[in-house]
Order: structure tokens, then sequence, then C-alpha cells
């Protein structure tokens, strides 16, 4: 009498549960495997959630399809025997049986390789992965012995059961789990039929379902259960053995989560508009969970802000509008709220970001550079200071300075505010800008300039800064390489190099000169005092034709600079 309690128990927890189901042994999917594939005998069928792998009892043949049931190819694995039945997988790895010798074979589908063999007291012809003891439970149809087996072969626990049993499933997924579903039946009677026990003492739970009544003329083959198929349904998949054969699948549960509240609904962020460090949270409380169910049992409510709980209910009423002023924000800046619901099955949220306190300022407008005068070596630019914050807070704190970087790398600050500065440390090329103003707060938006051409025109040669170096190349236009003759009469430094420079302002070619080379007369033919440039980059590559500028730089400062031409 006991016995038949609880059983009775089991039965109205699981038509509860399944209850909420849109319809328990709805049919996900079915697919004819048999004639896309020309496999003889389907036999087992398992999925890893990418694809679905059906198994021929008279080969050793595996064919594949694709979650929508297209056919993408048969493959064989050398050294299986002739023909597997019902098929497993752990997560990594696939598990059979040929049904006639005493062996699981573990198999890599990926590279269509055996990777192991397990030894097992009985031939193996159904069989399921049992998670919760990294063991399978296996059987044979002509046998009334189901065997739990570990991965050494040993037997952890034993059942008698009628014979004619096809294929086995492991439930760990339901809320109700674990499970163990068999599907049995014989060719003869034309009957598939699939039935629940609830582990570890396998007592019946009372759902049944007649496949072949689904696929008249059918009867068992193998069995698997999945949550990889569909976000929140658990399903029951298989083949329906006849001709053609039929990879099925019922909906037959919920995983846990489904259960779980919805997120709360207008999940809403303020910051104070005058820059107080405050902000305003709103929301809506769960009324349903998240297959659209009412919500019963408890809700709790939980606040984050960067990951630290600043707020919890943990009597929250279903679908009451809430409200919660974070007072306490640190300082100012971007911050991350995480409103969570949960309940006896799980939880789930809402989330958002916001500017909270005075704000960094907006990027510049109007950003643009020319040069200064014709023939001047300096660029001027200008721009239009923000009125508003970069991330929408309020712009109340205000500007103190820029830092402006030049393209070559090179960094400049500036302080105050201002709308105008003048570079006078370039050369010739194609420069352009990046501008970001800062404020108390921190660094705003960024700006970038113009594409800035400066030139010098109308004298070829010319000695471009007025210095006491002398430079200059021979011969000028030139193919494929042109000598440049230097004299240094003031000064050396350990830093003087010659770089030669397209006409975009890039660097081409960087050579250091020695002090043995500045004392050497200038022009002398001893070649101290010059530096053959053969028209190629620092990785050896021939440059375009076109204008190159060649300077004499001492420290980093430019002393000199000239003009080239490359003709080929």
């Amino acid at each position: 009498m006991k016995k038949l309690v609880i059983v009775l128990f089991v039965i109205m927890i699981v038509n509860s549960l399944l209850s909420q189901t849109d319809e328990i042994w709805d049919i996900h999917f079915q697919f004819d495997v048999s004639s896309p594939s020309g496999l003889s005998s389907p036999a087992g069928a398992e999925t890893d959630g990418t694809y679905f792998y059906v198994s021929n009892s008279l080969s050793n043949e595996i064919a594949k399809f694709d979650i929508a049931g297209n056919w993408i190819e048969n493959f064989s694995i050398i050294g299986l025997p002739f023909g597997l039945h019902d098929l497993t997988y752990d997560g990594t790895y696939f598990y059979a049986g040929d049904g006639t010798t005493n062996t699981i074979y573990e198999l890599d589908f990926s590279t269509q390789t055996i990777v192991s063999a397990i030894y097992t007291p009985l031939p193996i012809r159904a069989i399921t992965y049992d998670p919760d003891h990294d063991a399978f439970w296996v059987t044979n149809w002509f046998t009334d012995n189901l065997f739990l087996i570990d991965r050494n072969g040993f037997v952890l626990n034993q059942f008698v059961f009628p014979i004619n049993m096809n294929g086995l499933a492991h439930d760990s997924y339901t809320i109700d789990e674990p499970n163990l579903w068999i599907y049995s039946g014989i060719y003869t009677g034309g009957d598939g039929i699939v039935e629940q026990f609830n582990l570890p003492a396998m007592s019946p739970t009372g759902l049944t379902h007649n496949v072949s009544e689904d696929f008249p003329g059918t009867y068992a083959g193998g069995l698997f259960c999945t949550d990889e198929l569909d976000e929140y349904i658990v399903i029951l998949g298989g083949i329906a053995k006849g001709n053609p054969s039929y990879l099925f699948g019922y909906e037959v549960g919920y995983i846990p989560d489904a259960y779980a509240p919805e997120p709360p609904q207008d999940f809403t962020l303020t910051a104070d508009p005058g820059g107080a460090l405050e902000v305003t949270i709103n929301w809506i409380n769960p009324a349903v969970n998240l297959i659209g169910n009412p919500l019963t049992g408890f809700l709790e409510m939980r606040l984050y802000r960067d990951e630290n709980l600043i707020f919890t209910n943990t009597t929250a009423t279903f679908g009451a509008p809430c409200t919660y002023i974070d007072a306490s924000v640190p300082s100012s800046g971007m911050y991350y709220y995480d409103l969570i619901t949960f309940s006896d099955f799980g939880g789930s949220s809402a989330s958002d970001s916001v500017w909270a306190g005075p704000d960094v300022p907006d990027s510049v407008s109007n950003f643009y550079g020319e040069q200064t005068a014709p023939n001047q070596l300096s660029i001027t630019l200008t721009w239009d200071n923000p009125t508003q914050g970069l991330h929408g807070g309020p712009f109340i704190d205000p500007i103190v300075g820029y830092e402006l970087e030049r393209n070559d790398g090179t960094l400049f600050i500036i302080y105050g505010m201002s709308n105008e500065i003048t570079d006078d440390t370039i050369v010739p090329g194609v420069w352009y800008y990046y501008l970001t103003p800062y404020n108390s707060i921190g660094g705003g938006g960024t700006a970038r300039s113009n594409d800035i051409l400066v030139e010098i025109t109308g004298i070829e040669n010319l000695q471009l800064l007025k210095t006491d170096f002398q430079l200059s190349n021979y011969p000028n236009p030139f193919n494929p390489s042109t000598t440049i003759y230097f004299n240094l009469t003031t000064e050396f430094t350990e830093s003087t190099e010659l770089i030669i420079y397209n006409i975009k302002g890039q660097k081409i070619r960087q050579y250091s000169i020695f002090p043995e080379q500045s004392q050497a007369p200038y022009g002398a033919g001893n070649n101290q005092s010059s530096i053959i440039w053969d028209g190629r980059d620092e990785n050896n590559n021939p440059v375009s034709s076109g204008i190159y500028f060649y300077n004499l730089e001492i420290d980093g400062k430019t002393k000199i600079s000239k003009k080239m031409v490359l003709i080929k």
C-alpha cells in the first residue's frame, strides 16, 4: 500500500508539471531517414545539438542529417562490426553496440574513428548515457536484464524487465528528473511503446505513448532525450522502424529554467538631471514564468550595481510596479544595473546602463586644419567646443584642456579652453590630428581632423629650415638610386638620423649617422659623408614614383629637409 501511494504521488506531480507544456506528445519533428540516406535498416538515433546521426543495423554506415532533417552524408568507421543499433552521446563522444558482441564502442564522429571499447556482460542493443553516474544503461532486446554499467564494464545496478527493449533514453533535463525512457516493441507486432520510469527506484511514472499509432506500420528502434534542440523544451527522439523509417521527436516537458519568472518589465534607469550622484530605477515585477504560465510560490528581487548587491525584496508581489532610488552612487561614471527575479525554479533578469553625475565633454565639432600660409611649415587647427556631455549626462564641469595627437604619434597637451592651435613642428607631407577635450571628470569624445597637405613650392631642393647643416642628393630626379650627401658643421649626437618620408608624411627609410661620417669633408669621394638610397623601404620593397623628403634629424628634431623625385 505504501508503494502504491508513492507511485500515485509521482504520477500526480509529473502530470501537474507536464500540463504546463504545449501538449505532452506533441510531435516536434519527423523525418523520413530511409529514402535520402539509403540505409537498409535504420536502427538508432542521437544528436549533439548540431546534427542528427542515424545508425544502420545491417551495415556499419552512419547517416548524418542537419537539424532541419536534410541528409548530409553517410560515413563508415573502420574497425566497427557489421551493424550498430541504439546510439547515445556523453557530450564528447558517441557510444553504440552491435547487438551480438559484449562491447560498447566509444566513437568520435568528427574524425570517424573508434576511441575505445568497453567490455560488458551481455551484447548491447539498447544504450543510454547516465551523467549522474558517468555510466551506461544497457540491455539486449531478447533478454530481460537492464544493467547500469560503468566505463570499466562493472555492473553498478540491475533490474528485470520484459524483453523487446530496443531503445533507452536518460532524462536529466525535465524538472522531475532523473528518469529513464524505454522504447519496446517487435517487428511482428507492429508496435513501438515508450514508457517513463523514475530513477533510482525504476518505478513507472504513468507516462506512456504508442509511437506506432503516430507512425503506422512501424516498430521500436533506438531512443534519445535532449534539451539541445529548443530553448526550453525537452525532446524525446528516436527511430520508428519501418518502410520507410522515421526519425521523430516528441515534446515531453520543459527544462526547469522554463518555470523561472520572466524578466522584470518596463525596466528603466533615470540619472539625476542636475548632476547629483543618484539614479532612479523603475520596473514592474513579473507575473508569469518564461513559458507564459502564472507564477506561483515566492518571488524575490535583487538589484545589483556593477555586480554589487544594493537592494533585495524577498516578498515581492507578482505584477506590482516598483521604484528604487540609488542615492549611494560613488562618483561620476557609467554604471551597469542588473535586476534579477528569483523563484523556486531559478531566475531571469533585466539590465541596462546609465551615466550618473556630471558628464565628460562630448567630442568637438568642425575640427579643421590647413597649412598656415604658403611655403610655411606649420598647420593651424580650429574647432568648435561641445555644449553637451558625451554620455547624455549633465555637462556642467568646464573643459580644462585637450589631448592633441598627430598621425605620426606625437602627442600635445593643450591647457585651458581654446578653439585654435598652430603646429610648427612638421615637415612637408599629409597630416591629420585627433583632438580629445577633458574636464575634471575625465577625457571626453575624440574627433579626427581632415587630411592636411603641407608642401613647399617654387624652388627645387629648397633648404626648408635655416640651419648650419648641409644636405643634398644627386642625381635628382633619379632612377633607381641616388646618393644623399650631408655634413654636420655645428653639432653632433649619437641620435643623429637621416630619415626619408613620402609625400603623406609616412616614414619610408631611416639611417643612423655615426661620428666618422659626420666629420668627413662635404662631398668627399670616400663616401663617409654620404648614403646611397636604392629606392626601397625598410622592408626592402621598391617604392613607387613620386616626391620624397629627406630630413636630417638630431634628437628627434628636424634640422634640415630636402626634396627629391623618383622617376620610373
